[in-house]
């Protein structure tokens, strides 16, 4: 009966932890790419900083995204 339920708990996890990946690969990263681009009150380096955060975010949001699916229907993540 525990098995059952942690299983199910971390299911839950991911399920969200995934939902959250999506808002920021398709939401959170296009902004700032945005932002950086029409920003007019900031310098260079604040605006080369905002492209690295997001192609940080982009990167490592999508790549977690991927392998969770991965692994999701290579049966390591029931």
């Amino acid at each position: 009966m525990n098995i059952t339920e942690k299983q199910k708990s971390t299911f839950e996890e991911i399920s969200k932890s995934q939902q959250v990946r999506l808002i920021d690969v398709f939401f959170i990263a296009p902004f700032l790419f945005y932002i950086a681009y029409k920003s007019t009150g900031i310098t260079e380096v604040e605006r080369v900083l905002i492209y690295i955060i997001a192609i940080a975010t982009l990167y490592y949001n999508g790549k977690n995204y991927l392998q969770n699916k991965v692994n999701r229907h290579i049966g390591y993540i029931r």
